[in-house]
């Protein structure tokens, strides 16, 4: 019988190089595919996408990668999102705002909220804090009456 650490080791191993192939395949032969393969893989990748989005150059990539959290619908995908705010390129933090609404989650009203009090990435700092607005107002109107903070 194997060791459990052992088994997690070689299940982590195994989920990266699946998604390491489903990156490349996306820059390869389109993206169709891979987002759904990806998609399909559920919360597991979600430390992976996050330590892509850390190390990803390429802001259209990493859009996406916000992309796939936000389709899998889960609240762990709350941290990339609040990644994805601080952000320097426009594709990003707007994915990461589309995420943060998609989920309707009271968290993400607090993490539209502590992101307004930072700097403007790479942006104009009234229009970006006009989007945080926007996107606040449209998580507050999803969230049930009263449902604005976590329980």
């Amino acid at each position: 019988m194997s060791d459990p650490a052992q088994l997690e080791r070689r299940r982590r191993r195994n989920l990266e190089a699946l998604v390491e192939h489903l990156l490349l395949e996306w820059h390869g032969r389109g993206w169709g595919r891979a987002f759904h393969a990806l998609v399909e893989l559920g919360p597991a990748i979600l430390p992976l996408l996050d330590e892509r989005l850390a190390e990803e150059r390429d802001g259209g990539l990493r859009a996406e990668l916000l992309a796939i959290a936000q389709a899998l619908r889960v609240p762990g995908a709350l941290p990339l999102f609040a990644r994805g705010l601080a952000d320097p390129d426009e594709r990003v933090w707007k994915a990461a705002l589309d995420g943060l609404v998609a989920l309707a989650d009271p968290q993400a009203l607090e993490i539209l909220e502590a992101a307004r009090e930072s700097p403007a990435p790479g942006a104009e700092a009234a229009e970006w804090r006009a989007w945080l607005d926007e996107a606040a107002s449209q998580l507050r109107e999803a969230l049930p009456a009263g449902d604005t903070r976590p329980a």
